[in-house]
C-alpha cells in the first residue's frame, strides 16, 4: 500500500520532475507517456534505479524509481504526498501582448504561484484582429511553458490556462465573491495596493492588466460598473509585462503566499 502524506509547500525535494495526467490511476507501478519516456531515455539518459518525482498539477506528488527502460519507462511508486495550495488564490487576466511577452508572463506567473491565467483582448491591443483570432494556436506552446516552469520552480500546482475572452467576458468570468482589481496607469497614486484591503478568503482575487497602450476611460468605466477596484502601481510608467510581474509579486507577498 502506498504511503500518503499531506505536506506544506516548500518541503518537496529537488529530484527531477515529470508530469502525469490528473486522472492517472496510481498503483504500485506506472508507465510514463512516450514523450516523457523519450525525455528520460534520450535527453536525460537516466538509468534503472534513478529516483524521480511525478506531478499531476493538482498538488499530488509521487516519489518513484525507474524499474525498467524501454519505449515506455516503467516506474515503481514509493510514496505519495499532497502539497497544499495557497489559501488565497490569485487569478491573473492579461490583455494580449505582442511578440513573446505572453510567453514570459506564462512562465513568471507560474513561478509566482498564480492559480489561473486568462488572456483577453481589449480596445488598445496592438495585435490585428486576424492575429487575435489565431492566438489559440499558441496554447500548446504556452501550456508547455507552464509545465516546464512548474518543474523548474517546484510548484506542484499547475497554473490553469483559460481560453481567450473579450474584455466584457473577462469582467464577468469570476463570481461576486472574488475580489477584482484592475491596475491603471492613470489612476490616482494614493489608490494603490498600499491602501487597498485585500480579502483573505478562499474565494481569492482576480487582478487585471492592460495591453501596451493601456485601457481607455470607457473600459475603466465598464469595469467599475462590474464592481472592479481600480488601483495604481505608483508614479512610474511600467512596461505591460513589468507591471504584471511587479503587481503579482507584491500581491502574493501581501497575501502571505511568498
Amino acid at each position: 500500500m502506498l504511503e500518503i502524506h499531506t505536506i506544506q509547500k516548500g518541503n518537496v525535494s529537488s529530484m527531477r520532475r515529470f508530469f502525469i495526467h490528473p486522472d492517472t490511476i496510481i498503483n504500485d507501478e506506472i508507465q510514463l507517456s512516450e514523450q516523457e519516456s523519450h525525455h528520460i531515455i534520450k535527453v536525460l539518459r537516466l538509468t534503472v534505479g534513478t529516483l524521480l518525482q511525478l506531478l499531476d498539477g493538482k498538488g499530488n506528488v509521487h516519489e518513484a524509481k525507474i524499474r525498467t527502460i524501454d519505449k515506455h519507462v516503467l516506474l515503481q511508486i514509493i510514496s505519495s504526498n499532497h502539497v497544499k495550495g495557497d489559501a488565497v488564490p490569485v487569478r491573473v487576466c492579461q490583455s494580449i501582448l505582442k511578440g513573446q511577452k505572453m510567453e514570459l508572463l506564462m512562465q513568471k506567473c507560474t513561478e509566482l504561484g498564480v492559480s489561473e491565467f486568462t488572456p483577453f483582448y481589449s480596445e488598445r491591443c496592438q495585435l490585428k484582429k486576424t492575429e487575435i483570432s489565431t492566438i489559440s494556436k499558441k496554447y500548446t506552446r504556452w501550456q508547455r511553458i507552464i509545465e516546464e516552469a512548474c518543474k523548474q520552480c517546484n510548484n506542484p500546482h499547475m497554473m490553469q490556462l483559460n481560453p481567450v475572452l473579450s474584455f466584457k467576458e473577462m469582467l464577468v468570468e469570476q463570481n461576486e465573491s472574488v475580489q477584482k482589481i484592475l491596475f491603471w496607469e492613470e489612476q490616482e497614486h494614493k489608490t494603490s495596493l498600499h491602501t487597498c484591503s485585500l480579502q483573505t478568503t478562499e474565494a481569492g482575487l482576480q487582478i487585471v492588466f492592460g495591453p501596451e497602450g493601456g485601457f481607455p476611460v470607457q473600459e475603466i468605466e465598464t469595469a467599475q460598473k462590474q464592481g472592479v477596484q481600480i488601483l495604481s502601481l505608483g508614479p512610474r510608467i511600467l512596461k505591460a509585462e513589468t507591471a504584471n510581474i511587479a503587481a503579482v509579486s507584491i500581491t502574493q507577498h501581501l497575501l502571505g503566499n511568498m
